[in-house]
């Protein structure tokens, strides 16, 4: 036998069997344009294989990126995806907006972004300060109703397959939050979870009615954790929690009291979630694992100031983008490999009376 003979028979070697998925879960704060960032972000999340998104919780902006991001996956998987959040945020740059009317700036002076020393924008803000929209939109529109038009709910809700998807909404009775799940999703529903009561009226859903998610919950995170099999949740963070100067003028006074409310409920919850895990980790509790919980966030936005929410420019919007693409870039080199190993995100600092905790477990 001659020895090329011989290696015609030679075994070969076997490859190594390919990885599953980690199967993740999302959670996306709301935060107007800002919400780029978060499309920025799942574009790259998107481009990593390792990784199946088979939960979404968003609130406002957040909810209206979740529900494009399942409709794309359910219709044709990451791709179709990536495509469904272009094109939206594409859309939403063509919009009518207050940046159209921003003062011009000389040659080679950079956009602040903001729109403080906007007249238009000025002008608004004020009006809605001495009358509702009652008022001042009395047929209620809401250029964002056309946009979500191409998400076919009645997918997402008849197949089980479908990524599970949650949008939170405030009851205004009630001041309860609301949960909407793959089930009850609508257009209405997304616009009751991006209705900030100053812009627009309440939106009623079934027999009550609903201002913006955000003051209830900024996302919703239990969700994710209950009704999902995710091994870990990626929460996308947009409101900044710090704030290096104290505000000292009226607006921004207010803009810090927003930004407060609107990431208190949020950081309640993560609290209430630390406290469950401190329980599981003494042995005190018997329950299933909870999933591992990680955090993608840019101290940038803090800089772009809280009217630049409202401003829809398309390069603004790219902007944005971009630095969502490359804070999600920078997680995956860094804290990505600890998905489905640990938490990348100590939240030991947020549970309540953490001093009592032992005697607790003790009693």
């Amino acid at each position: 036998m001659q020895p090329h003979e011989a290696s015609d028979h030679a075994p070969q070697p076997i490859a190594a069997p390919v990885p599953k998925p980690r199967r993740i879960a999302v959670a996306l704060q709301g935060g107007g344009s800002h919400g780029a960032f978060t499309w920025g972000v799942l574009d790259r999340l998107l481009e990593a294989p390792q990784f199946d998104i088979v939960g979404v919780s968003g609130t406002s902006a957040g909810a209206m990126n979740a529900a494009i991001l399942a409709d794309g996956l359910h219709r044709g998987g990451r791709a179709e995806a990536k495509e469904a959040l272009n094109r939206y945020w594409e859309d939403v740059g063509r919009l009518p907006g207050f940046a159209a009317y921003a003062p011009h700036l000389p040659r080679g002076v950079s956009l602040p972004w903001h729109l403080d020393n906007n007249p238009l924008y000025v002008w608004f803000d004020m009006l809605t300060r001495i009358w509702s929209p009652y008022q001042i939109n009395p047929f209620n529109h809401n250029p964002l109703r056309s946009l979500l038009e191409r998400i076919d709910f009645e997918r997402l809700a008849k197949d089980p397959e479908a990524p599970r998807l949650f949008v939170c909404a405030t009851n205004v009775r009630t001041g309860m939050r609301r949960i909407f799940d793959n089930s009850e999703l609508s257009i209405d529903v997304l616009l009751a979870s991006a209705c900030l009561p100053q812009l627009y009226q309440a939106i009623k859903v079934g027999d009550d009615v609903y201002w913006d998610g955000g003051y209830t919950g900024n996302p919703a995170v239990a969700p994710l954790y209950l009704r999902t099999d995710a091994t870990d949740v990626i929460v996308v963070g947009i409101n900044p929690l710090v704030r290096a100067d104290v505000p000292r003028t009226a607006r921004d006074i207010i803009n810090r009291i927003d930004e407060i409310s609107f990431n208190s409920s949020f950081m309640l919850e993560l609290g209430a979630i630390a406290f469950v895990e401190e329980i599981l980790k003494s042995g005190a509790g018997k329950a299933r694992k909870l999933p591992f919980i990680h955090g993608i966030r840019d101290s940038a936005l803090a800089g772009f100031g809280a009217s630049s929410k409202m401003n829809n420019d398309p390069a603004f919007l790219h902007h944005l983008r971009e630095i969502g693409w490359q804070a999600a870039d920078h997680w995956l080199s860094t804290d990505g490999k600890d998905v489905g190993n640990r938490s990348t995100v100590d939240l030991s600092h947020l549970i309540p009376m953490k001093d009592s905790v032992p005697h607790l477990l003790a009693a």
